[in-house]
């Protein structure tokens, strides 16, 4: 019998991955390149997404998630297109990450969509009739939406993870990289690159798989342990909330895998989220794939992504053999405030470093390592928390008016 620890909530910075039900989208080829010539889109990271400055209509701009894990372009909110007046085509329902909630969009036609220094396309886009999103408090940062797949799948995309910065390439003038780089097969199914590769979870055994490659994925690798018979969920698993998707807080299980062989290479000690996917919410049949590849395992690599040939052309970068990181105090924490500049602590694991030390959810933190809580970011605070085994960790913080300081050192969790 598997014994999981209980009531322990670790929240993990999770996709944003929409299955659309209303069929395709009207597409349009549009060369998106200066005359021709490659162009490149730089971009940030926070918590593990590729954030991208889009501008729309012209004037206005947002930050969306780079996302080869959405077929569509995506709003959130859908103030965004109601004070430019636009008129919808119609309302369908999509789903989120776990597949377990139906919301609903909008569809909205001839868009102009621009990720400088980019030609803007006029493409279709789905908008969100309420929005549900509340990555602005996992990430601390404002995320507007997703930029999907229509709007770069007709180039060789590009990803430099140690430069930041997305490059597309027109198909007609490419070049293939040079000699360092290897080539290997994808699948492309409704505008997603999907990748075959072998798990180990017990001993020596392989069990191959298929994984959504997935640049809307703050995690290495998650796995959909009711798609597989050989995907049982470890004995040390720690369970609770894995982050945040379309629809909310997603729920599943945290651990290690022991192996992942993918592209000729061997990863080890891989930290793993595990999630079960609601088979009542869609058609099981149509999921395509038993788990996802996300940004910390994708970062290791350079990467150019051809749709078109179906083919992944890549090469190891300097940090291949880093551990994976993972949050080691067993606190969650978020940002809120018109700013996002005011930080909760929104779970904590019993039995965690913080929880022995005398945090609890609510706690409203004040100062983070002697800093005051106005000179941090929520990104330090998740940084400094996914250090080393054994870094000690000051935090003062309010509850019921009164303030405290409480330390503690991080340590293993599984």
């Amino acid at each position: 019998m598997r014994k999981l620890k209980s009531h322990i909530t670790v929240i993990w910075t999770f996709l944003l991955f929409v299955f659309f039900s209303g069929g395709p989208l009207p597409a349009q080829v549009q060369d998106i390149t200066r005359d021709g010539e490659s162009v490149r889109i730089p971009f940030q990271t926070h918590q593990d997404f590729i954030i991208v400055r889009v501008t729309l209509f012209g004037n206005l701009d947002l930050n969306l998630i780079f996302d080869t894990g959405a077929q569509h372009t995506i709003l959130f909110n859908r103030i965004y297109t109601d004070i430019f007046g636009v008129e919808y085509d119609r309302r369908i329902p999509v789903y989120g990450a776990d597949l377990s909630r139906e919301l609903h969009a909008l569809i909205a036609h001839n868009i102009p969509v621009k990720a400088a220094p980019s030609k803007p396309k006029n493409m279709s886009i789905l908008v969100l009739e309420e929005d549900h999103s509340v990555l602005d408090q996992l990430l601390g940062k404002s995320v507007h939406g997703l930029l999907g797949a229509s709007f770069f799948s007709d180039h060789i995309v590009e990803i430099n993870y140690r430069r930041n910065y997305i490059e597309l390439h027109r198909r007609s003038s490419f070049e293939k990289p040079g000699s360092n780089y290897h080539t290997f097969p994808i699948e492309v199914i409704n505008s997603k690159p999907y990748v075959k590769g072998n798990v180990r979870l017990k001993g020596t055994e392989r069990t191959p798989l298929r994984f959504l490659l997935d640049t809307g994925a703050g995690l290495p690798l998650l796995l959909h342990s009711n798609t597989h018979p050989d995907l049982e969920i470890p004995e040390n698993a720690i369970t609770g909330q894995l982050g945040a998707g379309l629809g909310g807080y997603l729920k599943g299980y945290l651990s290690r895998v022991p192996g992942l062989e993918l592209w000729d290479h061997q990863f080890g000690d891989i930290v793993t989220n595990f999630q079960d996917i609601d088979t009542m919410a869609i058609d099981f049949r149509d999921l395509n794939r038993q788990g996802i590849i996300g940004n910390q395992l994708l970062s290791r690599f350079h990467l150019y992504i051809n749709y078109t040939d179906e083919v992944i052309h890549m090469r190891p970068e300097r940090n291949f053999d880093e551990p994976f990181r993972y949050n080691k105090s067993g606190m969650s924490v978020i940002a809120a405030g018109q700013e996002l500049n005011r930080f909760y602590i929104a779970n904590v694991a019993e039995e965690s470093p913080a929880w022995d030390a005398g945090l609890r959810r609510g706690d409203r933190i004040v100062a983070f390592q002697r800093w005051p809580a106005s000179f941090v970011s929520l990104r330090f605070i998740t940084n400094r928390l996914e250090r080393r085994e054994g870094k000690r960790i000051r935090v003062r913080v309010e509850r019921d008016e009164e303030r405290k300081t409480y330390t503690f050192r991080l340590r293993e969790l599984f």
